[in-house]
């Protein structure tokens, strides 16, 4: 247990074997209520005493128990000041799968990992507790009517409880939107493409009729447009952003089928001059990056127009599927003047490079009477850029530091599979090194187990080509009583399966691994439609199963669960589906990495075995695009019913809060040495706006079709959106260049 303090009085504990149902509340959102001691007498008394003088100071705090199970209210009293917070001490473990067709609970031996027989499990479902009881396997399948909201379950001298998330209903319609670009102008036409589907007894299949398009900002319908579904349940069109609305965010929304879905797009503002953002990259990261800034009036150059210049640098390339609106570490403003056009109508910008080895993401926006224009450019120094993200940006006194890490090709954001990457934790002197070579997604995960107190600044890196790819991040230690979690130092659960894709009523042959586990292993499948549970027996830390996919639906997973340590270890991975109805994994293939200008390019879709014919929306743009117009991301709104898994004995456990009993004077010391929280006025980079060369949505009954390549030279990106006329949704992007 853990005591936060300032000085070094002696604190008294008193710890009291209580009923849960005198502590504990029901639900997610429910904190424990403090316990009237004035009648109970403690099981054991005792006292500690931190170190002499006035600091911070946090403590461990033995609780002298011996081997006794239970559920224990503990008390710290100095004087007047009380505070309380629970444990429970048991031998019991349970695992739960939840999902909107029902509950899977599992009670297992957190001594020996073997699943607990014949164990008496308590639901409470409304205001009535229903009693159920554990198969051989330690299983409970809860189908029944009503959905319990919390679960008791009791085997001797121990308990453990569970209370259950909410799960919202499987959708009856999905539809899905992109446009062409995440930036438009005033006056300009936006293009957009889609898809929409609706459930039916077999799965998600295409919709028919018709999709209402619509614009929609500052309390205002701006356009609409009424588009039908062609027979893979596609819809493409455009919309007239009108010439005279504000700069800004706005969103669009198409409805059909009776389901709605939406995206947003940055409009630039035009007045009597519009004006536009142009670079001469891809720029070589060791010299300065051109910029220019571009002002018309209607066909012709504007000579002299005073324009204000926003520059940001991040210092990062934002990975496929991150969110663009957040504030990255590092973010700076560099540029910030006014600029006048020459009698070409434009003005010109050099950007100095970076000192610091690391990517570089520029935010641009210029401004002037009533126009505006918005860009993005990405300078990286490798073929490959690395992503560094903390669980948490700050974490509690005591707790590990973990960062998951992502490499992936800056140019289209394809993953860059096995790559050695190393990463550091330093604090002034104090230097931490991980090492870990990332999997076939370009994924891995680094936990450091002693964060010093304060600042700590992590740095990834590995080197392609000759060439060093950089990315950092900060995680901040500071105290704080509330919150917090212990991330275990041991080796993830990892969990394998034995092929790429499935096809429907396939076996699904499932490897998982926990260092150091023994017993019993649970191992289930998860989708919306079907869930399947195998008990397996753990051999040297893994185990494996088999299990029949059936005939899946929306987001399907492979989990296991282990018992380590004293502890509850789950892993899980995704099942990549070919089948009616899903997210394709799809696959570019281009027949060459160069093309010359305007020659006809053979373009190929891989997605498995099984094709059906397809409407396709096509790009050609000389960057990636972000966010609402990112292709690669919109397969996953058909990534509905994933199920959730929890544990009450995890080995990454959370800090649990504290309470005060009535009148207790006790107060939260954290209050004034929490750091001051700063509101930053530093702009975000926005949305990443490439020219579109080519936008195309045709009819595909192959795998195969042909594309003429820009007449311009340049570093390009061709994505595709791959809409099945069964159902399915796939996505991919790949890049080349006319030299």
């Amino acid at each position: 247990m853990r005591l936060d303090t300032y000085s070094g009085a002696p604190v008294d504990f008193a710890a009291y074997n209580v009923d849960p149902a005198d502590v504990i509340v029901a639900g997610q959102n429910h904190a424990a209520r403090p316990l009237d001691t004035t009648h109970r007498r403690p099981v054991v008394r005792w006292r500690f005493s931190p170190s002499a003088g006035y600091r911070f100071e946090s403590n461990d705090v033995n609780v002298p128990l011996g081997n006794q199970e239970g559920f224990y209210v503990v008390e710290a009293r100095r004087g007047d000041a009380v505070q309380q917070v629970w444990l429970n001490r048991t031998h019991v473990g349970l695992v739960t799968q939840e999902s909107p067709g029902g509950i899977v609970l599992w009670g297992v031996d957190l001594r020996s990992g073997h699943a607990i027989a014949n164990m008496d499990v308590a639901f409470l479902v409304g205001l009535q507790l229903i009693t159920r009881r554990t198969d051989r396997n330690g299983l409970i399948a809860w189908n029944g009517p009503g959905r319990p909201r919390f679960a008791l379950a009791e085997d001797g001298a121990g308990r453990a409880f569970v209370s259950f998330l909410p799960q919202a209903p499987l959708p009856g319609s999905i539809v899905g939107l992109r446009v062409e670009s995440a930036v438009t102008q005033a006056g300009a036409s936006l293009r957009f493409a889609g898809f929409a589907r609706r459930r039916m007894s077999e799965g998600y299949r295409r919709a028919t009729g018709d999709a209402r398009v619509t614009l929609i900002g500052h309390g205002a319908t701006l356009a609409s447009t009424l588009v039908h579904l062609d027979e893979a349940g596609a819809f493409e069109g455009q919309l007239e952003v009108p010439a005279g609305v504000e700069a800004g965010e706005y969103a669009v929304l198409a409805s059909a089928a009776g389901g709605v879905g939406g995206t947003s797009v940055q409009v630039d503002a035009t007045g009597d001059v519009a004006l536009r953002v142009a670079d001469g990259c891809p720029c070589d990261p060791a010299h300065e990056v051109p910029v220019s800034i571009v002002a018309r009036r209607g066909q012709l150059p504007a000579p002299g127009v005073a324009v204000e210049v926003v520059i940001v640098r991040s210092p990062h390339v934002v990975p496929p599927g991150a969110a663009e609106d957040s504030l990255r570490w590092g973010t700076t403003l560099i540029y910030e003047r006014t600029v006048r056009t020459a009698d070409d109508g434009r003005a010109h910008i050099a950007i100095p490079p970076s000192s610091d080895g690391l990517d570089s993401t520029y935010g641009i926006r210029a401004t002037t009477r009533g126009a505006t224009a918005t860009s993005r450019i990405v300078v990286a120094n490798a073929k490959a850029a690395l992503a560094l993200e903390p669980d948490a940006a700050s974490v509690d006194v005591g707790a590990t530091a973990a960062f998951d890490v992502r490499a992936f090709d800056p140019a289209d954001g394809s993953a860059v599979a096995n790559l050695p990457v190393s990463v550091r934790l330093s604090h002034g002197a104090s230097v931490q090194e991980e090492s870990v070579t990332l999997d076939a997604r370009g994924r891995g995960r680094v936990v450091f187990e002693h964060a010093s107190l304060g600042s700590n600044l992590a740095l990834a890196t590995a080197t392609i080509e000759g060439r060093r790819a950089l990315d950092a991040a900060a995680v901040s230690v500071e105290p704080s009583a509330l919150s917090g979690r212990t991330l275990s130092p041991q080796a993830a659960v990892t969990v394998g399966v034995d092929k790429v894709r499935y096809a429907p009523a396939d076996r699904i042959g499932v490897r998982a691994s926990a260092p150091g586990a023994g017993g019993d292993a649970l191992i289930a499948l998860e989708g919306a439609r079907n869930s399947q549970t195998r008990l397996a027996s753990v051999s040297q830390g893994n185990a494996s199963a088999s299990l029949d996919l059936g005939t899946p639906a929306g987001a399907i997973r492979v989990w296991a669960a282990f018992v380590r340590d004293g502890a509850i270890s789950m892993g899980s991975s995704d099942v990549n589906v070919d089948a009616p109805g899903h997210a394709r994994r799809t696959e570019l293939v281009l027949d060459k990495s160069s093309y010359a200008p305007g020659e006809a390019m053979q373009v190929t879709l891989r997605e498995g075995a099984v094709r059906s014919a397809a409407t396709i929306a096509v790009r050609v743009a000389d960057g990636r695009e972000s966010g609402p117009a990112l292709f690669d991301d919109a397969p996953d709104v058909m990534l509905v019913g994933a199920t959730n898994a929890q544990t009450s004995a995890s080995g990454d456990p959370e800090w649990h809060a504290y309470v005060a009993p009535e009148r207790s004077k006790a107060s939260d010391i954290f209050a004034a040495e929490r750091p001051r929280k700063v509101a930053s006025d530093i702009p975000l980079i926005g949305a990443a706006a490439p020219r579109t060369m080519l936008w195309r949505v045709q009819r595909l009954d192959g795998e195969t079709f042909e594309l003429p390549a820009p007449l311009e030279h340049g570093h390009f990106v061709l994505s595709v959106l791959d809409i099945g006329d069964d159902g399915d949704v796939g996505a991919a992007s790949a890049s080349f260049t006319v030299p």
